[in-house]
């Protein structure tokens, strides 16, 4: 599967990249604005600067490294850009590793409950809560995530950064969640000697768990926590580099905190926008950015600019019809419009899993060879140029042509109202999923399950297609 190739830093980059002294770095920019290859441009400049810093003070032990992305796959495509740009040697100590995975490994693989167990009891213990049950438990997960597990009462007064404005969750609410579930969950944890995830970073960020680290990077920041960021903090050597790499118009999970909370000190000095879109036609950025249109942005958002991108291509195809028809239609479009000798090929979906197999094998016989990313932890090598992932997978990965089949209101949530923040995640996750594409992007759903998504298509930006 095709990665990035090596590239010479842009002059928006160089200015990044040229800074390399200790501290605190938040790189912010839209989606294709080359944030992850800055990130690690910057990452080979560092190691420079702390090897020889190393060998000034003879010190024999290596420059410890540890780089942090959201989730599996994004981790095995970092690894492999980072052979690129990293030589191997006896002077550094380098780890690219998810947050759980690094949590785990270094709090001795403690027993994590499982989802389905967690939710069951989260959904029990909130059947007085007057707030729906999967909207109940992302605030539970939004509790555990943002507060300190000894200040956890600090929810009650504090705003609910990111977690929109409908449903009302006012002090009364707030005090019942905390006291009728929250609590209770924590209990039931302890007593049957299971943590969460949330247990790990919270514990992290409380004591230190390994030896502290001279450089950390953690890509796609917007979707860590704040203990998450704690934890981070508190395993950094004295003299250190910490590069955030964020971009929270792109946020898709259930997030949100001050950068103060997280004890980051962010200033202009040490802040750097980039603006250009590197990977996006105009054409597709306009289209990522009408779905996302009007949604409250923070000083960590970009959104997506057609103005800073330099190309043309297409417009993006949005197909209507059976299942059936869009599967056929995509088959010809990539027999007629892709190379696969040199092109790459994203078929994305909300859920994926069961929901490919009916597109896996139509793929296989036309003979298309493809492979499975989502949640991967190496990048695939072999010659397969067409991949399936969850869109969520897809977070920070880049392809030629984005194909989404069957987003139909069956898939994706619907019957929300504006400022639900389900709704403005969906936009997100659609518009992240978008934002992939270098040159295409094809959407499909059927007319009689048509997504409430599609009132934040506008019209102009796309060709539509009955099938």
């Amino acid at each position: 599967m095709r990665a990035l190739v090596e590239v010479s830093p842009t002059p928006e980059q160089l200015i990044i990249v040229s800074r390399n002294k200790p501290g605190i770095e938040v790189i912010r920019g839209a989606a294709g604005s080359g944030k992850t290859t800055t990130a690690l441009l910057r990452l080979r400049a560092l190691i420079g600067t702390f090897v020889s810093r190393k060998r000034r003070m003879e010190k024999n032990e290596p420059v410890r490294i540890l780089v942090l992305t959201y989730n599996r796959t994004l981790r095995g495509y970092i690894r492999a850009l980072a052979r690129q740009q990293v030589s191997e040697s006896d002077e550094i100590d380098l780890q690219i590793s998810t947050f759980a995975k690094w949590a785990m490994e270094n709090m001795g693989k403690p027993k994590i409950v499982s989802a389905g167990s967690a939710k069951a009891k989260i959904a029990e213990l909130g059947r007085t809560i007057s707030l729906a049950s999967e909207f109940l438990e992302q605030e539970v997960d939004y509790i555990l995530g943002r507060f300190e597990h000894n200040k956890l009462a600090d929810y009650l007064g504090a705003q609910r950064v990111g977690r929109g404005t409908t449903p009302r969750v006012d002090r009364t609410l707030r005090e019942a969640i905390l006291a009728d579930v929250v609590e209770p969950y924590q209990e039931w944890k302890r007593q049957n000697g299971r943590a969460d995830w949330n247990d790990l970073a919270a514990t992290m960020a409380a004591r230190k768990v390994c030896e502290p680290y001279d450089i950390i990077i953690t890509d796609e920041t917007q979707d860590f926590s704040a203990n998450e960021i704690r934890a981070i903090r508190n395993h950094l050597a004295e003299i250190h580099s910490l590069t955030f790499i964020l971009d929270s118009a792109q946020r898709i999970y259930v997030r949100g905190f001050t950068w103060r909370e997280a004890g980051i000190t962010v200033r202009p000095e040490n802040t750097h926008r980039l603006q250009r879109n590197y990977r996006n036609t105009i054409e597709i950025a306009e289209f990522a950015a009408n779905i996302i249109e009007g949604i409250t942005v923070d000083d960590d958002g970009t959104m997506p600019d057609f103005s800073r991108c330099d190309r043309h291509g297409p417009k993006p195809i949005v197909m209507r019809g059976r299942f059936s028809d869009q599967l056929n239609f995509v088959k010809e479009y990539i027999s007629d419009r892709v190379n696969l000798n040199s092109e790459s090929v994203a078929i994305l979906h909300p859920l994926g899993g069961g929901w490919f197999d009916y597109t896996r094998t139509a793929f296989r016989q036309a003979g298309f060879p493809f492979v499975e990313i989502a949640r991967k932890s190496d990048w695939p090598e072999g010659e397969e140029n067409i991949a399936f992932s969850t869109i969520a997978s897809a977070k920070g990965l880049e392809f030629d042509h984005v194909i989404m089949l069957g987003l139909n209101a069956e898939v994706l949530p619907h019957g929300l109202e504006e400022g639900d923040d389900r709704l403005t995640r969906l936009r997100r996750l659609i518009a992240m999923g978008i934002g992939r594409a270098r040159k295409s992007v094809v959407i499909g759903y059927k007319l009689s399950e048509e997504p409430m998504l599609v009132k934040y298509m506008k019209p102009s930006t796309f060709e539509l297609m009955n099938l």
